[in-house]
C-alpha cells in the first residue's frame, strides 16, 4: 500500500505521538498498522506506477503554501472504531485535494474510494482500534479535554510505502512551489 500524505510539522508531530502513547497505555487504544508517522492522508492506494513523480511535482509546482486548522475530536459514525481529529476543509485544501485526485488517477492501482472528493473527510487519526480493544468512552472524554484546535502550515507531500513488516517507510517528499524533490 501506499499513501499520499502531509506529516505534521513540530511541534503538532510531537503532540500526536505523545497522544497515541497516552490512548495506547490508558485507555488500550492501538493502531492497525504499526504506528505510523502523525500525518493526514489525501488519497491511497495498493500501489502507485513509478512514472507518478513527474505529475505529482508539477501539481506541487503550482500550489503555494497554505495554513490549515484543526476543530473537533470525531468517528466516521456511531459504531465506527476510528477516532480522529477534523482538518477544517478549507477552499485551498479542497482544490488541492481535487487536483491530487483527478492529476494521479491514470497512475494507482486499486485507490481507496473512501478519499474521493466526495468522500473524503480530511483528518488526523488518533485511534484505529476496535471497541474490544479501546475503552472509546473514557478515550474520548480525554482527548476533548485537550487543546486540539491547532493551525499549521501545509507546504509539502510525502508518498509513503507500507512494508513487509508492516511498517511505513519515508518517502519521497514533494514541496510546494519549486517542483523539486529529496527523500527523507
Amino acid at each position: 500500500m501506499q499513501a499520499l500524505v502531509t506529516l505534521l510539522p513540530e511541534p503538532f508531530f510531537q503532540m500526536v505521538e505523545d497522544i497515541w502513547t497516552e490512548l495506547e497505555t490508558g485507555f488500550g487504544c492501538q493502531h492497525t498498522f504499526t504506528r505510523p508517522k502523525p500525518h493526514f492522508t489525501w488519497q491511497y492506494a495498493d500501489s502507485y506506477d513509478d512514472t507518478y513523480p513527474p505529475k505529482l511535482e508539477e501539481i506541487c509546482s503550482g500550489v503555494s503554501s497554505f495554513e490549515t486548522q484543526t476543530d473537533v475530536v470525531t468517528r466516521f459514525s456511531e459504531s465506527d472504531p476510528v477516532l480522529f481529529l477534523r482538518i477544517v476543509p478549507t477552499p485551498e485544501l479542497i482544490t488541492l485535494h481535487h487536483k491530487l485526485w483527478e492529476g494521479l488517477g491514470p497512475f494507482w492501482h486499486k485507490p481507496s474510494l473512501l478519499y474521493q472528493p466526495a468522500d473524503w473527510v480530511p483528518h488526523i487519526t488518533l485511534s484505529m482500534g476496535t471497541d474490544s480493544w479501546c475503552h472509546q468512552k473514557a478515550a474520548i472524554d480525554f482527548l476533548t479535554s485537550l487543546k486540539l484546535h491547532w493551525t499549521f502550515k501545509v507546504d509539502r507531500l510525502t508518498m509513503l510505502e507500507l512494508n513487509e513488516n508492516n511498517e511505513w517507510d519515508g518517502g519521497k517528499v514533494f514541496f510546494f512551489g519549486r517542483g523539486d524533490t529529496s527523500r527523507s
